[in-house]
Order: structure tokens, then C-alpha cells, then sequence
């Protein structure tokens, strides 16, 4: 909040919703691939999603930039708009809320990317049915 104007306010932020749900998603896949029994059935489905985990896991990060750009859009347009407020605060405040998305994507992806990792290792040990 910077003098009664408040820049993001990541509940109604789609992208960080965005973001989380993508990541949730990803998640449950995976650990339902890895409590899952392994047999042929499962082998199949794992082939199917190792070729498309990576790219869903690969939009978080862009999400989260995706964000960032359109948070500093915000926080430069609010300058424009409202020149006689503290523009360092503002600055400062708007460059701070505008990483948030993108410390987001990359702390989602981590998990997933390691997820993805064991689940792939896992397929490549199954023997073939």
C-alpha cells in the first residue's frame, strides 16, 4: 500500500493463481504416478505424460514472468497516472510485488522438475511389457 493506492493484491492476481493451480496439478500427477503400482497399464500412462509434464512444468516459470512484466506495467502506468505520489515508494513497492510472480513459477517448478525426474528414472527401470 503505498499512500492509500495499493498495486497487486495477489488474491485477485490471476496469474499467481494461475500458477498455483498449474503447479497443484502437476503435483497430483506426479504423486499418483509414484504411489502407483507399476505394471503395464501404469508404464502406459507414464509414457504418455513424461512427454507433457515437461512442457506444463516448463509454463510455470513463464507464468511468473508473465506476471512480473504485467505487474511492472502496472507500477509504470500508476507513475504516469499519479505523478505526486512517492515515486521511489512506489517504485520500490511495485518492483517488489511484481517478483513475486516470478519467485513463484520458479518455486513451483522446482518440486515438479524433481518429481518429473524420479518418475522418468522409475519408467526407464520398468522393464517393458
Amino acid at each position: 500500500m503505498v499512500q492509500g493506492f495499493q498495486l497487486i493484491d495477489l488474491a485477485d492476481n490471476l496469474t499467481v493463481w494461475a500458477i498455483i493451480g498449474l503447479a497443484l496439478f502437476c503435483y497430483i500427477l506426479e504423486f499418483n504416478f509414484i504411489l502407483a503400482k507399476r505394471d503395464a497399464e501404469w508404464r502406459q500412462q507414464v509414457g504418455i505424460w513424461l512427454k507433457v509434464l515437461p512442457v506444463l512444468l516448463g509454463a510455470l516459470p513463464l507464468l511468473g514472468l508473465f506476471g512480473t512484466i504485467a505487474g511492472l506495467l502496472a507500477t509504470f502506468r500508476s507513475m504516469a497516472l499519479y505523478g505526486g505520489l512517492d515515486q521511489q515508494a512506489l517504485l520500490g513497492s511495485g518492483i517488489a510485488d511484481a517478483l513475486i510472480t516470478t519467485q513463484l513459477g520458479l518455486v513451483m517448478v522446482i518440486p515438479g522438475l524433481l518429481l518429473f525426474t524420479y518418475i522418468r528414472y522409475r519408467y526407464r527401470e520398468l522393464p517393458d511389457a
